[in-house]
């Protein structure tokens, strides 16, 4: 598949995509090894549900994941909501289940169920809510499921499929887990591993698309003319040059690769690091995330220094083509870390949320550490939150 994505100067790159990868699950034995290391906690009004939270515990654990409900919290001292919170924070994927009823309001002034969502999310963990199939819905636990869907892709099941459901998606959670997103140049495919050390990296892939195996070999010239560009995975981004591309083909479709790439010193624009009167650097790169992602009027515009804060358009490809929602979210997120992790805008994303797509649009949270400039300055922890235009 090919996409168009805008550099900093507005000129269009082919971007080009292994789709076939998206479809791709681990073998069993791969997803019990990840399930080993998994807390699934599940969350959910307890009286309604409890023949349904039985049956996603069981499920959970056929899975060989731990599942964490209250059932089997045991006696504990202290507050039982503190319980609650502790224990999701222990998890590592929450689950939810949302029947008709919204259950008794905490001292948050949120239902158990939605303060520990809030919780979940607060802290990192894998989403994943499942609203039943139930008639009429009481109005608070419809204007939650409401704020799910805002972020969330939750379609509503029947309560005897709710198990297998989310057992689907812990597989394709534990594939995002073993094989993670990476873009190498234009080039965007899943790795089965990347290690390195302080000189070099070592991505090792399945591809599975001809585009992409295509897209790779050419990386490997010669030493003066082998890939010299950006590698992104995992929330980082590095400036890399191609040394070696050892490539396995088999029987079947994929090909297997084996990227050497050696670390290089990244080319940092020296107007990053210049303030603008009263304005920090920080504070124009968040005035160029505004621009760019939320269609903000720029403030320097008036003053003809707009450039100051220019950020071209990060996520160009994604509103050009057609990309699968399965996917959409993490391709997104690589474009980011690329354009504002890569060019040392920023020192890392802390937050990434991006929500399903309604009418050509979705909601953004986005938060990040700014970078430590002086030895005694401390990163500050910025957030822009609003709706983007994808098409």
């Amino acid at each position: 598949m090919r996409n168009r994505s805008r550099d900093r100067d507005g000129d269009a790159e082919p971007l080009t995509i292994d789709l076939a990868a998206a479809a791709e699950l681990p073998s069993s034995n791969e997803i019990q090894h990840w399930a080993r290391d998994q807390r699934i906690f599940i969350s959910s009004v307890m009286d309604e549900l409890k023949t349904e939270r039985k049956a996603v515990a069981q499920a959970i654990r056929t899975l060989g994941a731990e599942p964490v409900w209250f059932e089997e919290f045991g006696g504990r001292d202290g507050d039982p909501n503190d319980a609650y919170t502790a224990e999701v924070a222990s998890s590592t994927v929450y689950v939810g289940i949302l029947g008709q009823r919204y259950g008794r309001l905490l001292p948050t002034r949120f239902s158990a169920t939605h303060t520990e969502y809030l919780f979940a999310e607060e802290h990192g963990l894998r989403i994943s809510v499942y609203p039943l199939d139930v008639p009429d819905r009481e109005g608070r636990q419809q204007a939650f499921l409401e704020e799910v869907w805002q972020f969330h892709t939750a379609p509503i099941v029947a309560a005897g499929d709710l198990p297998a459901a989310v057992v689907r998606r812990l597989e394709r959670i534990a594939a995002e887990d073993l094989a993670p997103w990476c873009k190498l140049g234009n080039v965007v495919f899943r790795a089965s591993s990347v290690s390195e050390t302080k000189e070099q990296i070592v991505v090792a892939a399945k591809v599975r698309s001809r585009d992409v195996s295509h897209a790779l070999d050419q990386m490997a010239g010669e030493r003066w003319s082998s890939f010299d560009g950006q590698f992104t995975w995992h929330g980082r981004s590095q400036a890399v040059r191609v040394t070696d591309i050892e490539v396995t083909t088999t029987a079947s479709t994929s090909r297997a690769y084996r990227i050497s790439l050696e670390r290089r010193e990244a080319q940092r624009d020296s107007l990053l690091d210049v303030a603008l009167g009263k304005k920090t650097p920080d504070d124009l790169t968040e005035i160029a995330i505004r621009v760019a992602l939320l269609d903000e009027q720029n403030p320097l515009s008036e003053q003809q220094m707009d450039f100051m804060a220019d950020l071209g358009d990060p996520l160009a490809s994604l509103r050009k083509e057609k990309i699968p929602d399965e996917i959409f979210r993490a391709i997104a997120q690589l474009l980011l870390a690329e354009a504002l992790v890569g060019s040392g805008r920023i020192a890392r994303i802390t937050k990434f949320r991006l929500g399903a797509d309604v009418a050509g649009k979705r909601q953004l949270e986005l938060g990040w550490e700014t970078p430590r400039r002086y030895s005694n300055a401390k990163p500050q922890q910025r957030q822009v939150s609003g709706s983007i235009r994808i098409r």
